[in-house]
């Protein structure tokens, strides 16, 4: 039998096409593990242009890209989503924007990622994600508003993280030295006092997972925004659940 309790999820995707898609499968793979049968999430997708996106990152020109993904979010929220999830952590920068032009819950990436973090009891993390997601004060501030410190990477490591992100996980590429580099920083981010690591882009589980770094915590920013959304979309917890 159909659950009427099912909440309808909106996917503001596109950044990129491989981790929309990791979010799409995940969200349905968690909600069957849920209930049964053949039962999978009450989803939409409004998916952009990656191209533009990147652009703007580039340029810094958030404002640009903040009402770019405003005007999307709107079409979600007209489509009659229950709430919005933003499936990227780089463009959470503009997700202030985004909430002002919708009377739908947005589900903060930030703000779930912290709440895994506190309840394991950790206060200082690493972070690998986009060389904005690791270098400006934006997103050090937004995990410290939560009570979590941030510990980035040296700038060397920085740039081949974010080269890495761009040039070849956005593109499904996946190799074994790359996962190698960033193993290896992980451990440097550790040996400076993290106490575990959060993938801050949601393209990197695809890299590395919790096997392959047994004896660090990883908090994996798209696996818990979609074990989130799974919990919403079968009516477990109310799309309100940071208001």
């Amino acid at each position: 039998m159909a659950n009427k309790n099912f909440k309808t999820i909106g996917l503001l995707g596109g950044m990129s096409a491989v981790a929309t898609g990791e979010y799409y499968q995940r969200i349905n793979q968690l909600v069957n593990q849920k209930m049964g049968g053949h039962h999978i999430a009450e989803l939409i997708i409004c998916s952009v242009n990656f191209a533009l996106i990147e652009t703007y990152i580039k340029e810094s020109d958030w404002e640009g890209s903040a009402h770019y993904l405003a005007e999307k979010a709107q079409r979600l929220e007209a489509a009659g989503v229950s709430c919005v999830f933003l499936g990227t952590n780089t463009m959470h920068r503009v997700r202030e924007t985004i909430k002002t032009h919708i009377n739908v819950p947005f589900i903060d990436i930030f703000k779930t990622v912290a709440r895994a973090i506190k309840q394991e009891g950790k206060s200082k993390v690493g972070i690998l994600g986009t060389f904005p997601v690791m270098t400006d004060a934006f997103y050090v501030d937004a995990y410290r508003q939560e009570g979590i410190e941030i510990i980035a990477p040296n700038a060397e490591q920085k740039k081949e993280i974010d080269r890495i992100i761009f040039e070849e996980l956005t593109h499904h590429q996946l190799h074994q030295e790359s996962k190698a580099f960033y193993i290896s920083t992980m451990h440097d981010l550790m040996r400076q006092g993290a106490e575990g690591i959060i993938l801050g882009c949601t393209e990197i589980k695809m890299l590395v997972q919790s096997s392959d770094v047994p004896d660090i915590p990883l908090f994996d920013s798209l696996e818990l925004h979609c074990a989130l959304a799974s919990a919403i979309a079968v009516g477990e917890i109310p799309p309100t659940v940071f208001d």
